[in-house]
């Protein structure tokens, strides 16, 4: 297969295409993996991606309309006929197709469920049953399962004979008549063992299972934690329903990162790609965060109003407001960014809290020691006062070792309380800590300056 860098260019794809050369694309585009098919589409005007979608046998059109960017495929999808479109569906594992018809209008979705058969409908309509983001609407229901009294020569049988519809994975779970899971089976195991033994015999008992329930993070969670390349599924009569792999886990992981990015950054995150949400959805995310800020803000200015008299006195302190708040803020993103993604990542939980506190202020003292002693000389050079040069080196310590200690609490306890940490975005800990900072920077000059 060409590398993938390789790939037709714009120019000449819309040269085979203005002549109608039909099929040299198509002994093109044969030579390519369908994911490079959907990024080269992805670059296309939506005229010659479809033109050229049009082109690609069933199986591979299938597998490109699930790889395409959410633009594109509305566009193909528009512009497919309906029978062609459910076809494509059932050419792809049943969690694929759920996601794709999870994003059509409901009575749309119905329309190209009653053209498939009714058996891979069915299937695709109990992956919908489940609530979104859910290890239920990820599975694969179609999975090779061993009965646990079937001797290893019934079992290699079985998967001998078993449907290419149905996945046949490294691990083959074991269930018992009433499809209890019972047990995981290498295939090594399978492979390896005398035919005579029986599947109870040569199984692994201790199973880590989700449940359907589960929520998508708390499933990537898990196949992260203990390297698995699938997970069995199971509910809560610890029945096997399906199983999740970890390419389906890999765009978990890149949706939550994404989610967890725009929080950071003081936005809710979108609910579908960029280019196809409307531009009263992308305000309609942020102005409420954008309205709690802006409140927060007049916190500052409260405190710059409270200290009036000590800044009419001292006008060159004023000059010193925009460092001080910029350090805080800074230090406080810093730090709020490594804390909440240790929570993340299972380092840091809620009985960590001293720990976390004591090392990020100590982190703070040493960060700011090394900035009083810089903040000090640029007073020094500014005012040429002693007294307000102490007062910013003084300030400067104190500032950053009290972000610190707001980045590092407010996000455990925020999840200790089961507010999304993220939620205590950046933005939010740089406002708080902005006028909580000038409270300190101008207390200190109070005592300094006015003794």
């Amino acid at each position: 297969m060409p590398d993938s860098l390789k790939l037709p260019s714009s120019e000449q794809i819309e040269a085979l295409l203005e002549h109608e050369q039909f099929d040299h694309l198509r002994e093109a585009l044969a030579q390519y993996h369908p994911t490079d098919i959907a990024h080269m589409l992805d670059d296309l005007t939506l005229d010659n991606a479809v033109a050229v979608f049009r082109q690609l046998p069933l199986e591979i059109a299938g597998e490109v309309l699930d790889e395409t960017h959410s633009l594109v495929r509305q566009e193909l999808i528009e512009r497919t006929r309906d029978d062609k479109l459910a076809d494509m569906l059932e050419t792809l594992p049943e969690d694929d197709a759920a996601e794709i018809l999870a994003g059509l209008p409901d009575q749309y979705a119905e329309t190209l469920l009653d053209l498939m058969e009714p058996e891979d409908a069915e299937d695709i309509r109990e992956l919908l049953s489940y609530a979104e983001q859910t290890a239920g609407r990820l599975m694969v229901t179609d999975v090779a399962r061993l009965q646990d009294n079937w001797t290893v020569a019934e079992a290699l049988d079985y998967l001998r004979h078993v449907s290419d519809d149905e996945e046949v994975l490294h691990y083959l779970y074991a269930v018992d008549e009433a499809q209890h899971l019972v047990g995981v089976v290498p295939l090594r195991a399978i492979v390896t063992a005398l035919s005579t033994s029986l599947i109870r015999e040569i199984l692994l008992p201790e199973v880590v299972a989700v449940l359907d329930t589960a929520d998508q993070e708390e499933l990537a969670e898990m196949i992260s934690r203990y390297d698995y390349v699938s997970l069995p599924v199971v509910d809560y009569q610890h029945r096997l329903m399906g199983v999740v792999t970890v390419d389906d886990v890999v765009d978990v992981l890149e949706e939550e990162a994404t989610e967890d990015i725009q929080r950071l950054g003081g936005s809710e995150p979108l609910a579908q790609p960029y280019f196809t949400a409307s531009l009263g959805e992308i305000v309609s995310k942020r102005v409420v965060w954008l309205l709690l800020l802006f409140v927060a803000s007049t916190l500052t200015g409260f405190v710059i109003r409270s200290f009036e008299g000590l800044l009419l006195g001292f006008v060159i302190l004023n000059a010193f407001i925009p460092l001080i708040t910029g350090t805080g803020g800074n230090a406080g993103s810093q730090t709020v960014a490594t804390i909440i993604r240790a929570m993340a990542v299972g380092d840091v939980n809620f009985s960590d809290i001293g720990r976390a506190w004591k090392r990020e202020i100590a982190a703070g003292l040493l960060l700011g020691l090394i900035l009083g002693v810089i903040g000090f000389g640029q007073a020094m050079l500014w005012s040429h006062d002693l007294r307000v040069a102490i007062v910013i080196g003084l300030t400067l310590p104190a500032v950053v070792m009290w972000a610190n200690t707001t980045a590092t609490i407010v996000p455990i306890v925020a999840e200790r309380l089961k507010i999304d940490p993220t939620v205590i975005s950046a933005p939010m800990i740089t406002t708080i800590v902005d006028a909580t900072g000038l409270l300190i920077f101008f207390s200190i000059a109070s005592a300094l300056l006015r003794g």
